[in-house]
């Protein structure tokens, strides 16, 4: 009897904290929109126009990479141990190497960790340039 059931990479709950760290910057994210769209400039910040351009072009790409890898975890891990067996150009010339030690998803961890707090940039300049929080 053989079967042909695809590996699951979801053990040790790397799949929940990537999808945590995602859904966290979500939040966040919307958390900035509905600041920007109830919340009047103040002096400080003359337009929130550069504030909605990081949201268009920083955070929403990054949380839309990050959520894809959150979601479909099993699929990218997948697609990452396929990729890890091909022979390289560069091991055809120079021979075979040994691959890194690092496991695929504890990349795939890191990468939805960084870009969802990479995407609450504009939230952080917010707080920083737009209020008298952190002023003293």
């Amino acid at each position: 009897m053989t079967t042909d059931a695809q590996p699951e990479f979801d053990a040790g709950n790397w799949g929940k904290m990537a999808r945590f760290a995602v859904a966290a910057g979500v939040v966040l994210s919307a958390a900035t929109v509905a600041i920007l769209l109830m919340v009047n400039p103040p002096k400080q910040c003359p337009s929130w126009t550069p504030l909605w351009q990081m949201l268009a072009v920083l955070s929403a790409p990054l949380l839309a990479m990050t959520g894809f890898v959150a979601i479909r975890w099993n699929w990218v891990a997948r697609e990452a141990a396929k990729h890890q067996r091909r022979t390289m150009l560069f091991e055809r010339l120079f021979g075979p190497m040994t691959p890194p030690a690092i496991p695929a998803t504890y990349f795939m961890l890191s990468l939805c960790v960084a870009g969802s707090l990479l995407s609450q940039l504009p939230l952080f300049a917010l707080v920083i340039q737009c209020t008298n929080w952190l002023r003293f």
